[in-house]
């Protein structure tokens, strides 16, 4: 579920203005904005799970492309693709 978004056209964080939006989810970010040089739109997706040790990277690891793979299935529900 989104937790929060923010409208990236003021600028945010101490990046400068953009067109784009930013959802936040639980332990993940989308950003969504047009590409500056084709009719499409561009969506950068980041999942973050925390690794207590080094013997917890191999799951961590699993389980955070498993998080993003629902994210981009999601977007691509959303988006009609």
């Amino acid at each position: 579920a989104v937790t929060s978004a923010e409208d990236l056209s003021a600028g945010a964080g101490g990046l400068p203005p953009t067109d784009g939006l930013r959802y936040t989810l639980d332990g993940a970010r989308v950003v969504v904005r047009p590409s500056g040089t084709e009719p499409k739109l561009k969506c950068y997706l980041e999942v973050v799970v925390p690794v207590a040790d080094r013997g917890a990277l191999d799951a961590a690891r699993e389980r955070a492309a498993e998080l993003l793979a629902a994210i981009k299935r999601d977007l691509s529900a959303a988006a009609g693709i």
